[in-house]
């Protein structure tokens, strides 16, 4: 877990430290999740929302990293309460198609922690986490976003994936 910490420091720090606009930006957004793999076995189509900042934005303003978190929660098929909590940190980096139109495209990648924690019922649940990644895509409107991406770790020997779909707003 250290490693990943300081690694994932270490990336922050030397993009942010590389020749480009240091135009901070913050963004909020919200919207559903649908599990997929093992995850997809259980639990129903849930909910997140993720927050974060751009620390850097190339000079083309077409590439950026974000820093970001998120949470989310899905109740599992067929039990009484039982649920899973998603929460966890992302660096991404996104990729504008298109420079300086009313309606820009994008590509995201995204790497970092994802914690599984189960709530169920009834008595105490059990948390686990892992390293995360997923890809997606992006349409920003002016300063609002609609964004499909899809983020997968293999916790406990199982895969707990989903794809999120969010709308949110870049201020």
């Amino acid at each position: 877990m250290r490693r990943v910490f300081l690694g994932t420091l270490a990336l922050i720090l030397s993009i942010t430290l590389t020749p480009g606009t240091a135009r901070a930006q913050g963004f909020v957004g919200a919207g559903l999740t649908t599990p997929s793999g093992d995850y997809g076995d259980y639990a129903k189509t849930g909910w997140a929302v993720n927050a974060g900042f751009r620390p850097w934005m190339s000079a083309d303003e077409r590439a950026s990293v974000w820093v970001e978190g998120l949470f989310g929660s899905n109740k599992h098929e067929g039990s009484s309460g039982d649920k899973t909590n998603l929460f966890g940190g992302f660096v991404s980096g996104t990729y504008s198609l298109t420079a300086g139109a009313s309606a820009n495209p994008y590509v995201i990648g995204s790497a970092g922690y994802l914690v599984h924690s189960y709530k169920p019922g009834t008595g105490t649940g059990d948390s686990e986490g892992a390293v995360a990644f997923g890809g997606g895509a992006g349409v920003e409107f002016s300063k609002f976003y609609v964004e499909a991406r899809y983020l997968t770790a293999k916790i406990d020997n199982e895969t707990t994936a989903f794809i999120m779909f969010t709308v949110g707003r870049v201020f």
